[in-house]
């Protein structure tokens, strides 16, 4: 089994703003924006959502394949080195020469809402990654396609339907990016798709697509809730909410989603898969070590025991990792 995490890897630069956004802009005059939020704490980090989501699986144990691009500068080299450190399988990740790493600026305000700005980089061009050259049976092995380069995730979307790969539509904020065909097609044959509250929405407002037309396409939709944990949606089993993991503190919230997928991955993809709900917990579970932890999306530590421990007291229920 090898679980295969596609998309974006970067350097996260935070910002943190206590007051609220919201609170400088005018409802009757978004057209002529002209604002400036003054921050009190910056914090550079790695991060990228297939970053994000491969450094918590290796928390877990899992040597995941890591699917993308870096650029030719020392950020690039730098990130590459800490990859292959905690054991990712590194022989799909392109270096793509006079490119610079894909960079991340994400402001947080005191409600912890966000302000994101993304410069692509080497991530706008494809990494080659070939899943036919996996071995087979392609259905045993777990793919994650989540935002990265929009050619890539079209083509890893096709190759893996065709292949018979289990595969997560996970298009997150690249959803405006794409047609509503596009999206249509990516998300054709996915075993879940997964995306946020507000995502979800856009999804459909891009797409024309009703849920029960998503459902034609798609086995299971998870839509994530931020603090209110997450809802879990299966065709003919309607929907069903699931609770968070209490947290300490909130410190940031900067790649909680990217944990709650990586435990995902980690629950579907043993070799005896564990129920979608036990997965979600095992997700919320993940996701409470990161937004505990200051300093950016993979500065949280922690051992698959304590996770097994937490996963137990939170939701009464044991699972082997």
């Amino acid at each position: 089994m090898t679980l295969i995490c596609s998309g974006s890897l970067a350097y996260d630069r935070l910002l943190s703003y206590d007051g609220l956004f919201a609170e400088s802009f005018l409802a009757d005059r978004l057209d002529i924006i002209n604002v400036c939020f003054v921050a009190n704490d910056l914090q550079v980090a790695f991060g990228g959502t297939a970053g994000n989501i491969a450094y918590n699986l290796g928390l877990l144990g899992e040597k995941p394949l890591v699917a993308g691009c870096l650029g030719e500068d020392p950020d690039g080299g730098e990130y590459l080195r800490r990859l292959k450190d905690q054991g990712c399988l590194t022989e799909a990740v392109k270096i793509q020469a006079g490119r610079a790493t894909a960079g991340c600026t994400i402001a947080t305000d005191r409600h912890n809402n966000q302000l994101t700005f993304f410069h692509p980089g080497a991530m706008a061009a494809p990494s080659g990654f070939d899943p036919a050259a996996l071995p087979r049976p392609f259905d045993q092995h777990l793919a994650i396609v989540s935002p990265g380069g929009q050619e890539e995730m079209k083509s890893l979307c096709q190759a893996y339907r065709e292949l018979g790969y289990r595969f997560i539509f996970d298009p997150g904020q690249q959803i405006p990016a794409f047609s509503g065909p596009e999206l249509t097609e990516m998300l054709e044959g996915a075993a879940i798709f997964i995306c946020n509250e507000y995502e979800y929405d856009l999804f459909q407002k891009i797409t024309g697509l009703s849920p029960e037309g998503i459902f034609q396409r798609a086995e299971t939709v998870i839509v994530t809730l931020g603090a209110k944990g997450c809802d879990l949606i299966v065709p003919g089993r309607g929907s069903q909410h699931l609770d968070p993991v209490p947290v300490s503190s909130v410190a940031n919230p900067t790649g909680a989603g990217d944990a709650f997928r990586a435990g995902l991955l980690k629950a579907l993809g043993k070799p005896r898969p564990e129920h979608l709900i036990t997965a979600c917990r095992l997700g919320a579970t993940v996701a409470a070590f990161c937004v505990e932890t200051e300093g950016g999306p993979q500065a949280h530590r922690f051992t698959p025991a304590q996770v097994a421990a937490r996963h137990a007291a939170a939701f009464r229920e044991e699972i082997n990792l």
